[in-house]
Order: C-alpha cells, then structure tokens, then sequence
C-alpha cells in the first residue's frame, strides 16, 4: 500500500515538471517569435519605400493666392472673391478621391479666374489605414508653403498604393521629395496647433465625407454615392456669382455729372462759329473773346479815374501840386460841353 502510495506521488511529481517545462517552452516560443517579428519590422521601415512625386506640382498653383483660414485651414484664392467653396473630405475618403480626380481641376480653374476661394477642410473618415496621419502631414506640408502640392500626393498615392498609401515612413519619403524639411515636418506633426485645426474640423455640421458648400449652402448631389458632378458644382457656382461680377465699376454719380458737363462745354466751344481780321483770315473762336474782353475792360478803367478824381480833391484841399491824373480830371467838362455843342 505504501509503495502504491509513493509510485503516486512520482507520478504526480512527474507530471507537474513536464508541465512547467512545457510552459517554459511556450514562453521562450514567444519570447523568439516577437523578437523575429519586431527585427522584421525594423528591416522593412529601413528600407527605402516608394513615394511617387507627381510632375510639374508647382506650376499648377502659379498666379494663385494662398492662405489659411481662421481655424487653420488652407485656401486657394482670392479671399474676397464672390464667391467661397468649402470642400470637407479625407484623403481617406474614395469619394473624395473620385471627386479631386474628376472635378478639381474646372475649380481651379474659377479660383484662377478670381470667381472662387476654395477652402479645404481636413476630415479623417474614409477606409485607407492612417487617414489622420495623411491629414497631419498635408497641414505640416502647408506650414513650409506646400499644402497644396502635399495634397496632390497623398491622393495620388490612395489609387496607387491603397491600404499602404499612408504609412509613415512614405508619409517622410514623399515630404523628403517635395524637398520639404523632414525634421521641421516631424516635430509639427503633435503640434497643438495641428491638433486644434483637426478638432475644429470634427465640429464641422457635416454628415459625410465629400460634402460641397457654395456660399455655405451644400450641393445635393443626383448621382448615386453623393459625390456631386463638375457640372453641378460649376452650376452652383454660377448661380451664386453677382450678376455685375466681372463688369468695370461705374464711376460715382458726380463724376458722372461732371464728365457730362465738360462735354457739354467742349461741345459749345467748337460749336461756336469763328471771326476774321482785318486781313480776311478766319481767327479763332478765342480771339474774338479775348477782344471781347479787352472790350470789357474799359469801364474798370473809368471807375479807376473816378477813384483819382476822388483822391485829387483830397489832394487839391492839402494844398499838394496836382498830378497827371487830376490834369485829366479838370479835362472832363471840356470834353461834355463839346459833346453838347454837336448835339446842338
């Protein structure tokens, strides 16, 4: 009995070690296979990853303003433009890749033309693995003056790469093309301001991603999906521009008037008809008035010996020797008993 007992025991002694043994097994079974995994994982992010640089980016956005609204987010255009188009999207988003691909280019377009501010409002829906990441990126972009060019990339990269488009060692690769600084873009990526711009734009009061605004009002869209057509966003645009955009200003109402009255004058001067000299020869308009004025002129000269009479008298009374002027003076009543002895 007692050896029945004690081969128990055994046994049972037996089985627990196996069992400790097998769990050290297993463990160092994981231990080996996170190591394996975590020095796969730094391999692959050392590697040079492909990072696609569309041509001519630059160029696209020559001749057109750029800004950043209050909240943070970047505009195309003139900010006093007639009319604004907001664009909530994701370059997470197909839709919004389907609208950048099909639609972009007729907006910029009116951007170009001074007709439209465009302002794009960054979202993080969409199934693309990291889409605020892409977004992070695209606003960092913007700090060193290339949003836009950033923004041409990464939806170029959600058809080319798919699930992979955003990783972030080809979110560094494609800044490090556009020959952005890759240290200045990594510390902004955290920044509270990034994150404030972010936050606002999940308060936006929409319900989906692409969503168009003309002027504030959403675009309803007829095709299946909700992604609205060129047409329909052009349409909008269209409606919504002053009919008297475009057209020169008219001029205040009195320099109106005063144009119109300057025209009258100039009409009136050459209307006038034109006089000759003694020679025969037509003489100016303006010679005939100037002696017209000399014409004119002669009662001035009366009242000023009438003026000399006066102070002649005063003179006369101090006893002071008369002038030229007196002497013509004492000449008048000759001259009227002349003219009363031929009107006799």
């Amino acid at each position: 009995m007692a050896k029945k007992a004690s081969r128990t025991r055994e046994a049972r002694q037996r089985r627990q070690r196996q069992r400790r043994q097998n769990r050290w097994m297993i463990l160092l079974l994981a231990i080996v296979i996170v190591a394996i995994v975590a020095v796969a994982m730094v391999v692959v992010s050392n590697q040079p990853v492909e990072a696609y640089i569309p041509p001519d980016l630059t160029k696209r956005y020559d001749n057109i303003s750029r800004s950043f609204s209050v909240e943070g987010y970047p505009q195309l255009g003139d900010l006093n433009a007639p009319v604004t188009l907001a664009e909530y999207a994701s370059f997470a988003c197909p839709g919004c890749e389907a609208l950048h691909s099909d639609s972009f280019d007729a907006i910029l377009d009116r951007v170009r033309e001074g007709q439209v501010l465009f302002t794009y409002v960054p979202m993080q829906t969409g199934s693309i693995p990291n889409a605020q990441g892409a977004a992070r990126a695209a606003l960092c972009a913007g700090r060193q003056g290339m949003f836009w060019e950033m923004h041409d990339v990464l939806f170029d990269w959600q058809s080319r790469y798919g699930n992979t488009a955003y990783s972030q060692n080809r979110l560094l690769a494609g800044a490090e093309g556009l020959g952005l600084n890759t240290s200045t873009l990594t510390n902004c990526f955290n920044s509270a301001a990034i994150s404030g711009t972010l936050d606002s734009a999940m308060t936006e009061d929409v319900t989906g991603t692409p969503t168009v605004q003309v002027n504030g009002v959403t675009i309803t869209a007829a095709r299946a999906g909700g992604v609205p057509s060129t047409a329909e966003m052009l349409q909008a645009i269209d409606d919504a521009t002053p009919n008297n955009w475009g057209m020169p200003e008219e001029p205040p109402a009195d320099a109106a008037e005063e144009t119109a009255d300057q025209s009258d004058q100039e009409a009136d001067i050459e209307s006038q008809p034109q006089s000759e000299d003694a020679t025969g020869e037509e003489e100016p308009a303006s010679s005939a008035g100037a002696g017209q004025s000399e014409a004119d002129d002669e009662p001035t000269v009366v009242a000023e010996e009438d003026v000399s009479e006066e102070n002649d008298e005063d003179m006369k009374d101090a006893d002071v020797a008369p002038t030229a002027e007196a002497t013509a003076t004492d000449q008048e009543p000759e001259s009227e008993e002349a003219a009363e002895a031929s009107e006799g």
